[in-house]
């Protein structure tokens, strides 16, 4: 039995809790919890009574209540809730993104490295989810040809005010550290790593298009170049899905043939030459790759072994995330992703 903190106890963390506490990870103990607000101190206490409550993170990864951590703060806190995991022999799976300053990242990860008896991975569910496994897998054994581009559309993002409001540090640069950027299409980006590798440059335009009080970007076009082929994403959290159907699906083309992936519809569409065939996931629940993505961090832990599906390490997603930021700002093509921005 694994015994996990939980560093923050808001929207995700309680999601996260209430996966565990419904016997979805029977695997793990919830045994403390961490946040610096009140209320949600009395929500832990009401919720899970058996685990110990802090108001700082540090504190708890100090304890001695718990063998890993799982960090659900503001951006900011990330890589340095996670390096304090590690100094205290705890085991670290950290939402996303991995944090805001990629040398705070570097560090986060060149700390992990000197612990290769723990654990450290990075919550980018998406790499569970059994509809884009299944797009990685056909375009892994080669059936396409070579990849010449793909298309992901994104626009099921949509964020109402009372998103914004339900955190202070929610939509501000101080807080969160950017917008769809870093916050909701940083999956996307690190779907993109895990199928393609690192793109070799990007051009992107974007800004604040939405209605809402908020400080930073709610809408992205960007271009990823690789060797040959291209990726274009048009995303955004301001297009209203209960006035526009929303959409979030991804076209990989090849020199034989193309795939569309569509996760609305939980299904895969495979064309190769005259041959179509479309695969359906009748039974998919985005609530299950939380449940995945955790269970493969505890399967880590147990059989000290690489798993089938790679933990991310967020550091290539912030890069590609800052990069077409940098793009947005200076209206130029980024031509590398090794800064320290």
């Amino acid at each position: 039995m694994l015994r996990l903190g939980i560093i923050g106890a808001g929207g995700i963390a309680s999601l996260h809790t209430h996966n565990i506490l419904s016997g979805k990870c029977p695997e793990v103990q919830l045994t403390a919890m961490a946040d610096r607000k009140e209320s949600r101190r009395e929500w832990i206490r009401a919720t899970v009574p058996d685990a110990a409550v802090f108001c700082e993170g540090s504190d708890l990864i100090a304890s001695d209540t718990c063998d890993a951590v799982l960090i659900a703060t503001p951006h900011y806190q990330h890589p340095t809730l996670a390096i304090e995991a590690f100094r205290h022999g705890k085991h670290v799976l950290c939402e996303k993104p991995a944090g805001v300053y990629t040398l705070q990242v570097r560090d986060m990860i060149a700390e992990a490295d000197k612990h290769p008896e723990l654990t450290f991975g990075m919550m980018f569910n998406q790499r569970t989810n059994c509809v884009y496994r299944k797009a990685k897998a056909l375009i892994d054994s080669g059936a396409l040809g070579e990849i010449k581009r793909m298309i992901w559309v994104v626009t099921d993002w949509y964020r109402t005010q009372s998103y914004y409001d339900a955190g202070a540090w929610r939509a501000t640069w101080d807080g969160e550290g950017g917008g769809v950027l870093l916050n909701q299409m940083v999956h996307e980006l690190d779907y993109l790593y895990y199928l393609f590798g690192q793109p070799k440059s990007v051009y992107a335009l974007g800004g604040i298009n939405g209605n809402l009080g908020i400080d930073v970007e709610d809408n992205l076009d960007a271009i990823y170049r690789y060797e040959s082929e291209q990726g274009t994403f048009p995303v955004s959290v301001h297009a209203d899905f209960y006035q526009y159907p929303p959409s979030r699906f991804v076209k990989v083309v090849g020199e034989r043939g193309h795939i569309i992936v569509d996760l609305l519809k939980a299904e895969v569409t495979q064309a190769v030459g005259d041959e179509v065939t479309v695969i359906p996931y009748p039974d998919f629940a985005r609530n299950d790759m939380f449940i995945e993505e955790l269970k493969l961090f505890i399967d880590c832990i147990r059989e000290d072994t690489e798993p089938a599906i790679p933990l991310a390490d967020g550091i290539v997603s912030l890069k590609m995330a800052l990069a077409a930021r940098k793009s947005m700002e200076t209206g130029g093509v980024i031509d590398e992703f090794t800064g320290t921005v």
